[in-house]
């Protein structure tokens, strides 16, 4: 079974903007059939979970990226998302509202080798600003 590599934007202290699912979100996810990362400890929940992208993809294959509102945490459900490709250009975008009923997922097409940057931005809980999150694919020539 593949692992959820999950991050967590918001999270609350002036120091650490992004954190990996804490242990009381564990049982929620793994609920749903899935393992999750290592736990760390966070003073307060965090608001929007992301999921971190593969590492490593073929070209002409699909990495996900998605997000998730837990209700518990109280707080913005604002995020957005964005994709760079190897160009530097941005060809992918979302913003919105994160769902609290469970995950909202997108598939992103790695079609030419390279780096694929993915930046996930979130609201602390009391403030307007923006929190970033980012990752890093890597799309390599497979045989």
């Amino acid at each position: 079974m593949r692992s959820v590599r999950l991050g967590l934007l918001a999270a609350a202290g002036a120091g650490c903007a992004v954190v990996i699912a804490p242990a009381c979100l564990a049982g929620a996810v793994q609920a749903r059939g899935q393992a999750v990362a290592a736990p760390a400890r966070v003073s307060a929940p965090a608001v929007v979970l992301v999921n971190a992208p593969a590492r490593s993809v073929c070209v002409g294959h699909k990495f996900k990226v998605g997000v998730w509102f837990q209700q518990i945490s109280g707080g913005s459900r604002a995020y957005r998302v964005s994709v760079s490709g190897p160009a530097h250009r941005r060809f992918f975008y979302r913003a919105g509202k994160a769902p609290s009923a469970g995950w909202r997922f997108w598939k992103v097409l790695a079609g030419r080798a390279g780096k694929y940057r993915t930046v996930y931005s979130g609201h602390r809980p009391g403030s307007t600003k923006w929190t970033v999150f980012r990752a890093i694919t890597r799309a390599h020539r497979c045989s």
